[in-house]
């Protein structure tokens, strides 16, 4: 099966970099890899010393003339192509939004063709299409399903955005699933023989059949990014910087890559000063270092951290980021199982464990709606589904501390045991 990494961090940590020298390490150790940069920009191609193509080339790889052509020169990602070869057994892709949306607007407009012309509704040309926010993150990820579901590759690394971007971007499809299972549930679509009785009984036009072909189509794509992202041998790779506002930033990503369950391999410290030097400022920034290790210690106490130097010039090529990888260890073969949730039994109590390092009370809010458990952590926000036993109790209390967080659940006499009449 092909391992994914995921490589992300704080702004301005070095991700991209990370990224490409775990790519050409991978390579280099005989693993044929595929580098996917989702951002659209061409700071891959810099890193890596390659061309970004010819002078003619507009945003995203398109021709400045406009249009949705290839760009020119030997870029290492062209706009909607495939992935280029870099370096023996490293293939290199970028993710250009505007491309990739506007080939699945197209898409669909061409499917509602008819159905656009007979309520008098003009088509979008090509010109007229602009990228929706946030559109180009969840085509990033169609592009690494189809990556994944082609096999050809041991090892795929996706350098992704900062963690404020990247979580909301990995949890779409489980969100999105949810949604469209509450507009259109598959007990709907089931019920197809009652909808000629069901729109004369409430007067109002039922769905087409193939509104809900699409959903279905919708929710199996979905359900297989769901299961990329969520896969044991997807992990993440963290890139942070020394200092006090980036373990503050470490603690929030720490809480929020727990909250969805991803499971980190390793911690990359980028930019340690050298602790030998007689330079006042260089030790003081080592210091700062030293304590921010211990810090990240003690938030991922059983995942690796790496250090990187700081470095007197940025590495560009393969040959200076593979001296980079050197001082991280490679990908390994198999993920590694995340904290998660468990459920375990204490007297008649059930408690609900889930590991959430690094959050803060203030930040957390739990809610009960149904079946399901809303975890709050600051700006995040996911519904966990509550196992069999769970759903039958209610919550007595919880408490989070040495981030793990334990509710309480007691049995409901009115639906715990029930007697045969």
């Amino acid at each position: 099966m092909t391992r994914v990494l995921l490589v992300t961090g704080l702004p301005g940590a070095g991700r991209t970099t990370v990224a490409a020298a775990t790519a050409v390490a991978a390579a280099r150790a005989g693993r044929r890899t595929l580098l996917l940069a989702t951002d659209g920009t061409r700071d891959v191609d810099t890193v890596l010393g390659v061309s970004s193509g010819g002078p003619g080339s507009g945003p995203d790889g398109a021709a400045a003339s406009g249009g949705s052509g290839s760009s020119s020169g030997d870029s290492a990602s062209s706009a909607g192509g495939g992935a280029v070869e870099v370096a023996p057994g490293l293939d290199v892709r970028r993710v250009a939004g505007r491309a990739e949306f506007e080939r699945e607007f197209l898409s669909v407009q061409g499917r509602l063709g008819a159905a656009l012309s007979v309520v008098g509704v003009e088509p979008l040309d090509p010109e007229e299409i602009t990228v929706v926010p946030g559109a180009g993150d969840v085509l990033a990820l169609r592009v690494l399903a189809r990556a994944v579901r082609e096999g050809a590759y041991d090892l795929i690394v996706v350098d992704l955005p900062a963690v404020e971007r990247a979580v909301p971007t990995l949890a779409l499809p489980e969100g999105l699933m949810r949604y469209l299972d509450r507009l259109l549930p598959v007990e709907r679509q089931a019920a197809r023989a009652l909808r000629p009785v069901l729109a004369a009984v409430v007067g109002v036009p039922m769905p087409e059949d193939w509104v809900y072909d699409t959903a279905r189509r919708v929710n199996d794509e979905l359900d297989a990014l769901r299961a990329i992202v969520d896969a044991p041998t997807t992990t993440v790779r963290l890139v942070l910087r020394p200092g006090v506002v980036a373990l503050a930033g470490a603690r929030r990503a720490a809480s929020a890559l727990a909250l969805y369950g991803h499971r980190v391999e390793d911690v990359i410290l980028n930019g340690v000063s050298p602790a030998d030097s007689a330079d006042p400022a260089v030790v003081a920034r080592s210091e700062v270092a030293r304590e921010t290790v211990d810090a990240l210690c003690a938030l991922f106490p059983r995942v690796p951290l790496a250090q990187i130097p700081l470095l007197a010039a940025e590495p560009l090529g393969t040959a200076e980021l593979g001296d980079v990888a050197g001082h991280f260890g490679p990908v390994g073969a198999a993920g590694i199982v995340a904290d998660g949730s468990a459920v375990e039994r204490d007297g008649e109590r059930l408690i609900l464990s889930l590991a959430l390092p690094g959050t803060d009370r203030d930040d957390l809010d739990l809610l009960r709606r149904g079946d399901e458990l809303v975890v709050t952590v600051g700006p995040y926000r996911r519904l966990l589904r509550l196992p069999s036993a769970l759903r039958r109790c209610t919550i007595e209390g919880a408490g989070l501390r040495d981030g793990m967080l334990r509710v309480r659940f007691v049995p409901d006499p009115a639906v715990w045991m029930r007697s045969s009449p």
